[in-house]
């Protein structure tokens, strides 16, 4: 192949409907950006399963709701002309261990690569490959968010490997005073507190699970707090990404985050670690490196080592059909008795579960992030223009697009946007990109970024 090939990647996919049924010409003209790249991957955020298993059931811990799909989104994506999944996510043990295995299932019955999740932790962080036309494309995928138990677990000679996603954990810096203020309210609630004296650290966790642990480093004149990645998930994800890099004409490297950065407390600002992640994947050898999942609902985008990272470009597929929960959905913190109650029905449940968490409309306030989810001004898709060559990435396209609300059946669904719409999305990734330097030019309602 000569002269470029196009890459498209998504954020989340979060859908329970057929797409393919849909005929608006605004729907159609969003998926056919990544139905005409010559390599598409999308981040499948949901596990794909249809109720059918005894091993399906809701896990004792979720996020905003226990998300999934039927298996049948898999032939979905490869309608959307998907190459490349990535399912590393805080969702992807919604429906426990039953809903990932399915989810593989489902997957790999679609002839879809997948990447991010596995049977223990090598299958998880092992790389994906795709062979196409244009070359071979490898993703290796993982995620920061995660319940505890969803944490994929090595295999050892006398133990099995545990089932789950590959993880990137992280840990926060802070100067001794915070240290000090922090370790001594903790301990005032009865908290275990435990302390290396030999390295500066410390660890916070729950009495009884000394496992579950929230990591500390001290650093004088750290001031304000910082986060760094889990040195031994690091070399992990970066191995991979140097084995996939060896045997492919291009790696692409995922990260799903949901943090922000703490001292700039807004919801669109990307943490320390996540940076730290997308420079290291670069140097590693990543093409391009994705990293997303914050719903703020889009980040910014830079240049580093020749390397675009794209700190967020915000959900493809939101929302969905409302579908049955477990009880946990109905009995969170701040739901009233009725809607705790087993006389409750899934509409009491979902009209409460934003105004649980400080919601608009409710008397909780949401203190950190300052921002919260958001949904305002819309998402991109990046497409990145590669060189057939080289199979280094030239340009990064960015495609503006907002959530269809035309009908019941498209709602979620994304759709193109020019005009207005598309300049204050694109004006939104100017303002983003720019503390990284990189400032993106617009032409026809499409951003684009150099790659030098």
């Amino acid at each position: 192949m000569t002269g470029t090939y196009r890459l498209a990647l998504t954020g989340d996919v979060i859908m329970n409907t057929r797409v393919s049924a849909c005929r608006d010409p605004d729907v159609l003209a969003a998926v056919e950006v990544l139905r005409s790249a010559d390599v598409a991957h999308a981040h499948l955020e949901i596990p794909l399963h249809d109720f059918d298993r005894d091993d399906v059931f809701g896990a004792a811990e979720g996020a905003m709701a226990w998300y999934r799909g039927p298996t049948s989104i898999a032939g979905e994506l490869r309608w959307l002309g998907v190459d490349l999944v990535s399912t590393a996510s805080n969702h992807a043990l919604d429906y426990s261990y039953g809903g990932l295995r399915s989810t593989c299932t489902a997957l790999d019955s679609a002839g879809l690569a997948h990447a991010g999740t596995g049977a223990d932790l090598a299958a998880a962080r092992a790389p994906a490959f795709a062979d196409t036309a244009a070359g071979r494309v490898a993703l290796v995928s993982a995620t920061s968010s995660f319940p505890a138990f969803a944490r994929a677990g090595a295999a050892r000679t006398d133990a099995a490997g545990r089932p789950g996603v590959n993880p990137l954990r992280y840990f926060h810096v802070i100067d001794p005073a915070t240290a000090d203020r922090l370790i001594a309210i903790v301990a005032t609630l009865g908290v275990g507190v435990v302390r290396d004296t030999g390295s500066g650290e410390f660890v916070i966790h729950p009495p009884g699970l000394h496992n579950t642990i929230w990591r500390f480093r001290v650093a004088t004149g750290q001031y304000p707090p910082t986060s760094r990645c889990d040195e031994s998930d690091l070399a992990g994800n970066l191995e991979s990404i140097r084995y996939a890099r060896s045997v492919s004409d291009l790696v692409a490297a995922h990260l799903h985050v949901q943090a922000w950065d703490g001292a700039d407390g807004r919801m669109s600002s990307s943490p320390a670690f996540a940076r730290e992640f997308g420079h290291a994947a670069a140097e590693a050898g990543a093409a391009v490196v994705l990293i997303q999942g914050a719903h703020a609902p889009i980040r910014g985008i830079e240049v580093h080592a020749g390397t675009p990272i794209l700190y967020d470009p915000g959900p493809l597929f939101r929302l969905g059909r409302r579908e049955p929960q477990p009880h946990d959905f109905y009995t969170r913190w701040g739901n009233s008795p009725p809607v705790s109650s087993f006389d409750a029905g899934l509409l009491d449940a979902f009209g409460a579960r934003d105004t649980a968490l400080g919601g608009a409309g409710d008397a909780k306030v949401t203190l950190s992030p300052r921002e919260g989810y958001a949904h305002e001004p819309g998402f991109f898709v990046p497409v990145c223009d590669v060189d057939a060559s080289t199979h280094r990435v030239t340009r990064v396209n960015v495609y503006p697009m907002r959530w269809s609300r035309a009908s019941r059946a498209t709602t979620g669904f994304p759709v193109r946007v020019t005009g207005p719409a598309a300049k204050a999305i694109l004006d939104r990734v100017a303002d983003l990109s720019a503390p990284y330097g990189t400032r993106p030019s617009v032409a026809d309602d499409i951003g684009r970024v150099e790659i030098a």
